[in-house]
């Protein structure tokens, strides 16, 4: 008879070791994770500064207002797809995902430019921001849990 509870009780303890050597995957930062995008994980000054950015190097692609052409395959980024999209998932796989987003120069764009892209999008999509900026440090970020909607 066909145990799935087991197979889930091997995949768990398989994953130990890596967990404990500090190799996160995608699935372990989410586990990991100490607080989540609604507690005010980038300052409004990393927000403005991803505008400009935004502005120069993404919209002609994603819109002036983050709207998308899904048909030529650019995701909107401030809408409720946007958020649904990244529910659950860390805010380094967000960051990461922007760092290497752009599809002419894949990987072309600096760690803190798309550490101020992802405040930018955040504000968009009204996350609110905080006082303490959003870190450039990966294993910072992956403590930070995106959830499509703000937890009671």
């Amino acid at each position: 008879m066909f145990r799935p509870w087991l197979v889930l009780a091997a995949i768990a303890l398989a994953s130990l070791p890596a967990l404990a050597q500090g190799n996160l995957s995608h699935t372990n930062s989410v586990m990991l994770t100490t607080t989540n995008i609604w507690a005010g994980v980038y300052t409004d000054e990393q927000a403005a500064q991803g505008r400009k950015f935004y502005t120069a190097a993404c919209s002609e692609c994603h819109g002036d207002q983050l709207e998308g052409d899904p048909g030529q395959g650019f995701p909107g980024l401030a809408d409720a797809g946007f958020m649904v999209a990244w529910d659950g998932q860390s805010m380094a796989d967000l960051v990461q995902h922007i760092h290497t987003a752009p599809n002419d120069k894949p990987g072309d764009m600096d760690q803190t430019t798309a550490v101020v892209l992802a405040a930018f999008i955040l504000s968009r999509n009204g996350v609110p921001s905080g006082k303490a900026p959003l870190s450039t440090d990966a294993k910072e970020e992956a403590k930070i849990l995106f959830t499509e909607v703000k937890p009671k």
